[in-house]
């Protein structure tokens, strides 16, 4: 239907383009990177002046930026059929790279990044984007009862499961679904439970917006809930997660009685920045921030270019969102419209989370703003999800965006 309407305006721009596919996407990206070569260098000025020069940082970042960019091209030439093809190899091989750091020496005490000698790299965070992937394969490949479909066996009672239909139930219903949010969660969970959370939110409301019945929705979150919480007072994390939690109330301070000095600080600096903010370079909070240039980035940027970018910034993320909402509506194909829909998701929850954090309305999660922020896992494992919606919605355009069903009727024709 999107090509009659295009085919019926005389334009040469509708009949050849340099970059066909979602043209506004293709706008917010490079919005995003312009903003971020200006927020990062100016809120990364003790990474500078420790190595002696503040432009080694806007190099590095640029660098960054152009591998990205090459990422995200290089995703947008991918078809649909191919993904959807490795997304075992893609979900496993991520798996694989998780749990590499767990049998190394932590980094910065925790076991989150694998030191690739060129850079160092959080493999969580490409896990995130391969458990969308899988979750859409097997949504897609279960539409057909979908609205049937359990999540958890009919009874509690591991006796009655031998019968033909729980046994139905769990391995034909329950596993393909829930093993690739519970396999991501729990090899994540010991050392980045805000992103276990994430990934399973997520993947919530995947199952949602592809017709999984709310009851069952909600009877996985509260066995989840309680696993979870399990899991993570069993490997040490629990305290860690309660302390933050009684930080952010104010139950609880730290540091000889004073209060969390982050999450201060960075609503010191939002206080600050008003409604024009104070100027690039002058945020007076940078220095005392322990990680200005990602954890809080936000915070900065609305202390030095004020409330007016803060808020193109969280415009940018929403238009994001509802370009790929497009794509998922035209979208013949239920598994690319669930993976365009799933990486927006992945992408713009992020963002919200961080700005959340940053001004105080959540406690800390180390959240990177997606795009923006310094580091290149952040920026790559982005520029990777937003290049696969920019593919779905280019082959969308060409027509070449089928399932495999009408793809072999086209074959026989």
């Amino acid at each position: 239907m999107g090509q009659g309407v295009e085919q019926d305006v005389p334009s040469i721009l509708t009949k050849r383009r340099l970059l066909p596919g979602d043209r506004v996407l293709w706008v917010i990206v490079a919005m995003f990177f312009a903003i971020s070569l200006v927020a990062v260098y100016t809120a990364s000025s003790k990474l500078g002046f420790s190595e002696g020069t503040m432009d080694s940082e806007l190099r590095r970042h640029f660098t960054t930026i152009c591998l990205s960019g090459a990422f995200l091209f290089g995703c947008y030439l991918l078809g649909a059929n191919l993904m959807r093809t490795c997304t075992g190899i893609a979900y496993w091989g991520a798996f694989a790279m998780t749990l590499i750091p767990y049998f190394q020496a932590p980094i910065n005490g925790a076991h989150r990044w694998l030191d690739l000698g060129v850079f160092v790299f959080q493999p969580s965070e490409l896990l995130k984007i391969a458990t969308i992937m899988l979750l859409a394969a097997r949504l897609s490949a279960k539409h057909h009862m979908i609205r049937k479909i359990h999540l958890l066996p009919t009874t509690f009672d591991p006796r009655k499961w031998v019968s033909e239909r729980e046994r139905n139930i769990i391995f034909d219903e329950m596993m393909p679904i829930i093993s690739p949010i519970a396999f991501t969660c729990m090899v994540i969970l010991p050392d980045a439970t805000s992103s276990a959370l994430h990934i399973f939110f997520v993947s919530l409301i995947m199952l949602f917006i592809a017709g999984i019945r709310f009851k069952e929705i909600a009877k996985l979150v509260v066995v989840a809930a309680f696993v979870g919480l399990t899991v993570l007072f069993t490997v040490g994390r629990g305290d860690t997660v309660v302390s933050r939690i009684k930080s952010w109330a104010g139950i609880e301070t730290v540091e000889n009685g004073s209060v969390n000095k982050d999450s201060y600080y960075s609503k010191m600096a939002i206080q600050n920045g008003g409604f024009f903010g104070v100027g690039a370079g002058r945020s007076m909070m940078r220095t005392k921030l322990m990680h200005p240039e990602s954890d809080y980035l936000f915070a900065i940027v609305v202390e030095e270019f004020g409330l007016l970018l803060s808020s193109v910034i969280i415009l940018l993320y929403l238009w994001l969102f509802f370009r790929s909402l497009r794509i998922f509506e035209r979208c013949e194909w239920l598994y690319a419209g669930l993976l365009a829909v799933g990486l927006a998701l992945l992408v713009t929850s992020q963002g919200f989370l961080h700005i959340s954090v940053a001004l105080g309305i959540l406690p800390e999660t180390g959240q990177n703003l997606p795009f923006l922020t310094h580091g290149k896992t952040g920026m790559l494992c982005a520029s990777i999800a937003v290049g696969i919606i920019l593919s779905i919605s280019r082959q969308s355009e060409q027509g070449t965006l089928l399932p495999p069903s009408q793809q072999n009727k086209n074959k026989h024709i």
